[in-house]
């Protein structure tokens, strides 16, 4: 990838605004963070276009679409995400079932991939982005909640009894004692990359389709199972996703098809 100063240069030939050539290199910086110094594939820009579709408007993320396509241009990359039709209907279908969920966890515990375990766990207690387990450490777990700072957004995440427990084992068995807690032998964050290459393995394994096995699905899933057993209460559960826009969590209170034909008794 070339360096953000060769970037700015090519701008500034094309006679853009300071303002924009900002905001260029702004969306490409929050681009490259993400990544995270992994390989870009298609993989990886089609993860990144789903945490932008869950924290911004459409239009918002178009535009940061086209900033990332035309970064990988110049950087000679043969690599193009589409962008989000405006009249696309959002779906649930292709997110991972409950059951589907547990028979995820005990292939993890039978290839004996056991921190794989823990963050499947910790993204269904929690519905936190993959990019957030950085913030998740033993003080966390003490004290009941982990706090997220991230792009100037400021927010806390309850911790469950059941997520305290589980993840206290863990620890426990690494001889973890303070800091984050999935971390690298070298103590830097994990690689999402990484994870979502492994997730695929285990999908295989335990016989659920691929294509539904990502780490978003786990918050999706989080998402549908909170509001089952709290009322529908959208507005709170925006504020433990950290969604600035309601309607970006009115999504959940829709059924899938699968779920559909569960409602049909007659």
């Amino acid at each position: 990838m070339k360096n953000l100063s060769a970037y700015r240069e090519e701008l500034l030939c094309r006679e853009l605004t300071e303002s924009t050539i900002s905001k260029y290199l702004k969306d490409v910086q929050d681009f490259l963070e993400f990544a995270d110094g992994a390989e870009v594939s298609m993989e990886l820009l089609i993860q990144y276009k789903r945490e932008l579709l869950d924290s911004f408007k459409l239009s918002t993320v178009n535009n940061k679409i086209t900033i990332v396509n035309n970064y990988l241009k110049f950087c000679g990359l043969d690599l193009k995400v589409k962008q989000e039709k405006q009249q696309r209907k959002t779906s649930l279908d292709n997110v991972i079932t409950e059951r589907e969920f547990q028979r995820l966890v005990r292939a993890a515990e039978n290839l004996k991939k056991t921190r794989l375990k823990y963050i499947m766990l910790t993204l269904y207690y929690t519905g936190m982005r993959v990019s957030e387990l950085e913030f998740l450490t033993v003080e966390a777990l003490e004290n009941g909640y982990m706090e997220v700072k991230s792009k100037g957004k400021h927010r806390y995440i309850p911790l469950s009894e059941n997520l305290v427990e589980e993840l206290g084992y863990y620890v426990n068995l690494h001889c973890i004692e303070s800091g984050t807690i999935f971390r690298t032998s070298n103590g830097q964050p994990l690689d999402r990359s990484n994870i979502f290459r492994q997730l695929k393995e285990i999908a295989k394994f335990a016989g659920v389709s691929e294509c539904k096995v990502y780490p978003h699905s786990f918050r999706h899933l989080f998402a549908k199972q909170w509001l089952r057993h709290n009322n529908q209460n959208v507005l709170e559960l925006a504020n433990i996703l950290g969604h600035s826009s309601l309607e970006t969590t009115r999504i959940y209170t829709m059924l899938s098809i699968e779920e559909q034909r569960e409602t049909i008794r007659f």
